[in-house]
């Protein structure tokens, strides 16, 4: 074992150790709301910072720029903004994608997935709260909502079969086909709950993810896919973006916006 990996190893315990005492701190709070109070007045000028820095760090992304594990910059910023901004579940969702950023900059591919799919997770219990609290609150099913829960159910099945028939018989047999097979199942999961919210942004927001997902998973086991840096992580940083901000209490007035945010 080189230096190298002893490194990364060491990268990964400590942050890894300081992530999740952060976690045990939102979650310890059990509050519905975010883990710090804010104004009103205060919410859009903290989302257009964040925003900024967020640009600003997926800029130094993509720039030649001698920092370390500076992948995980954008999304860290995000979930440190979470903390005034959005409930808890999007600020460990934010958490545990910047560790899966971390890994993967550490070239730890296991810990990577497992730190993302943990991200889903909390995505998907965001939006089954939010869904049960907001979209269906009259618990009454009618033959449109019905018409529309079957044909997404049926594109997200869809995506999750190509995903098993597709890519992963491309992943070597063992741990890793079986952890990529249910990280498949998850995040087509959390696709399909971000669906039912009935807002365009969060939509988006979840297919970009998983658009960046299965190519990120083309490129590893099947072939590279071409500008794998403009589609992968643009796709990925555009879809965490969308996310985070939906999520925050800010919204566009009516003139503005040219999706229902």
């Amino acid at each position: 074992m080189g230096p190298s990996t002893v490194d990364e190893m060491v990268c990964d315990l400590y942050i890894s150790s300081a992530l999740f005492v952060i976690l045990g701190e939102i979650i310890r709070k059990r509050t519905p709301m975010p883990v710090f109070a804010v104004k009103d007045n205060a919410v859009k000028p903290i989302v257009f910072a964040a925003t900024g820095f967020y640009l600003a760090l997926v800029t130094m992304y993509y720039l030649p720029v001698p920092v370390a594990h500076k992948l995980c910059f954008p999304v860290g910023m995000l979930c440190v903004a979470s903390l005034w901004l959005t409930r808890w579940e999007i600020t460990c969702a934010l958490l545990f994608s910047a560790l899966g950023d971390l890994a993967g900059a550490c070239g730890n591919f296991m810990l990577q997935m497992g730190s993302f799919a943990l991200a889903h997770l909390f995505f998907i219990a965001f939006f089954i709260r939010r869904y049960k609290n907001k979209v269906e609150m009259d618990g009454k099913f009618t033959a449109k909502a019905i018409g529309y829960l079957s044909m997404m159910g049926l594109c997200v099945v869809a995506l999750l079969l190509m995903a098993l028939v597709k890519v992963v018989p491309a992943v070597p047999a063992g741990v890793m086909r079986v952890g990529v097979s249910v990280y498949a199942v998850v995040i087509c999961v959390m696709l399909f709950c971000a669906l039912l919210q009935r807002s365009s942004l969060y939509a988006l927001g979840a297919l970009l993810f998983v658009m960046s997902d299965f190519m990120l998973a083309w490129t590893m086991f099947i072939e590279p896919v071409p500008c794998r840096e403009v589609l992968v992580m643009g796709n990925y940083f555009m879809g965490q973006w969308l996310l985070f901000v939906r999520a925050t209490p800010y919204r566009v007035k009516h003139p503005v916006r040219l999706l229902r945010f």
